[in-house]
């Protein structure tokens, strides 16, 4: 730290920095080892704030039999959606810059204004102000959220600021990355900051400085170097946002068609209604394979091509989530399998029922008979002299 270019060691000591839980406290305390870190007090903040909502999120799906879905405080956290956001706020530059107290009760009146403004929905995890650099800057993290439809309070950023009457930069157009309400909540950040600035005597400057390019110092290049790189990263970092929004739409298309064939899957008459016509004994157990063998072959076929979509690069997936939608996918193949079995042999004892038997004679020789030859043509190997020489004998039988 004390070979950085930027850093000037004899000013550290006059760093400052606060989180919910411990309050305010100097570079000497912060370093003392009696205050847990940054990262803890978040953990903390989430866990007590967030937890109801996850336990009540981990019971629903439980109940809806998606218990893989369920998430820990450390997925939350790690959710760049949901997890805290830092913002930096620069006041003064190199050689012009207010005297550190001022600086001291700026910052701690515009975190004061924050929270009562915004504090509702918008929550300050934690802030840093940094004198010991080339420009004294504040780092602060924080969370969004708002009570969702079962009265849990969930990290949710647009929702939150919706709550709070936030608009969109321009309300006559649909959201975008470029039009959302954390725009204008960033701007009024901005204001309030720089007004805040202003009461305590600081002329500070709200319009871009036109000039020359000769006219600007070392420091100003290199400020605009970083300017550029950071708008750049924002860019990149939107379009990344977008593309996430379109895997989650899709990975949420995928989920409800798989419920659905699985819901058609464990659905016994929907099997029944294929081979409620058959014959019982062999021809019972060989319509009723195909049948279900037919509609597993089926699923699975639409699985591995979702698997295959999820392995595309072109759909730039983090290997986390590759990983996760894949596993997710083998799981649900496998439980088709398995309720596959399950209902084969629920179908085969339900038919094999004396009043079943019965009221199927009847009904193979008036209707079913056609249909029955046919699947057992198109799906079977065997020859049809052995289908029509098995179904005499069961008669014979009967």
């Amino acid at each position: 730290m004390n070979n950085a270019e930027n850093i000037q060691p004899q000013k550290t000591e006059l760093n400052l920095y606060w989180d919910w839980h411990n309050g305010l406290r100097t570079h000497t305390e912060n370093v003392s080892g009696q205050y847990p870190t940054f990262v803890q007090v978040e953990h903390d903040f989430y866990e007590q704030r967030y937890g109801p909502y996850l336990a009540g999120q981990t019971e629903r799906n439980i109940k809806a039999g998606h218990a893989k879905r369920n998430r820990t405080v450390d997925d939350l956290l790690a959710d760049a959606r949901i997890c805290p956001e830092e913002t930096i706020y620069q006041i003064g530059k190199e050689g012009d810059c207010p005297p550190p107290e001022v600086l001291t009760a700026i910052v701690q009146e515009f975190m004061e204004t924050i929270t009562e403004r915004f504090g509702d929905h918008v929550h300050i995890l934690d802030w840093s102000l940094h004198l010991d650099e080339t420009s004294p800057h504040i780092h602060a993290r924080q969370v969004f959220d708002v009570k969702n439809r079962y009265g849990e309070i969930e990290p949710k950023q647009e929702k939150a600021l919706e709550a709070l009457d936030i608009p969109l930069p321009e309300p006559d157009k649909k959201p975008s990355k470029v039009n959302n309400r954390k725009v204008t909540f960033d701007g009024i950040c901005r204001e309030l900051l720089l007004g805040i600035c202003r009461e305590h005597g600081l002329d500070v400057e709200t319009e871009a400085i036109y000039g020359g390019k000769k006219s600007r110092n070392k420091n100003d290049y290199i400020i605009e170097a970083q300017q550029a790189k950071i708008a750049e990263l924002e860019k990149r970092n939107a379009e990344l946002t977008a593309d996430n929004e379109r895997q989650s739409r899709l990975l949420a298309k995928t989920t409800t068609e798989l419920d659905e064939k699985q819901d058609q899957l464990a659905d016994v008459d929907t099997v029944l209604e294929a081979v409620a016509d058959a014959a019982y004994d062999q021809a019972v157990k060989v319509v009723t394979h195909i049948a279900v063998d037919e509609t597993q072959k089926a699923d699975q076929a639409v699985i591995d091509k979702m698997i295959g979509m999820a392995a595309d690069p072109k759909k730039k997936l983090k290997p986390k989530e590759r990983d996760l939608i894949t596993h997710w996918l083998d799981d649900v193949k496998n439980n088709i399998v398995k309720k596959a079995a399950k209902i084969f042999a629920t179908v085969v004892s339900v038919l094999q029922k004396p009043e079943y038997r019965r009221a199927a004679k009847t009904k193979i020789k008036e209707t079913a008979k056609p249909a029955v030859s046919e699947l057992l043509r198109r799906h079977t190997e065997r020859p049809a002299y052995e289908h029509a020489a098995s179904r005499r004998k069961n008669d014979l039988g009967r």
